[in-house]
């Protein structure tokens, strides 16, 4: 595979290879782009999560079940806080 690279990320990707980190340009590119696919899923995962507490958020509204919203959302802040902090 035949790729012309900005200098920088030319410069970068002969830094990782010298190193020892990756053998070919190649198995760089393939490396970066299984990181992209898997940072893909973690974003339709937390979309779809995020969605889906907003429907159950919706659903309760309609029925009168939700408590004092200052008191929730801050409490949904903190949950979405532990939940998607980084490792």
């Amino acid at each position: 595979m035949a790729l012309s690279l900005p200098p920088g990320l030319q410069q970068f990707a002969d830094r990782q290879i010298a190193r020892g980190k990756y053998t070919t340009l190649d198995e760089m590119f393939l490396a970066g782009l299984q990181a992209l696919a898997e940072r893909e899923q973690t974003y339709q995962r937390r979309f779809a999560e995020l969605r889906h507490e907003v429907l159950l958020g919706a659903v309760e509204a309609e029925r009168g079940q939700l408590l004092d919203a200052s008191t929730e959302i801050s409490a949904i802040r903190q949950r979405l806080r532990d939940r998607y902090a980084e490792p």
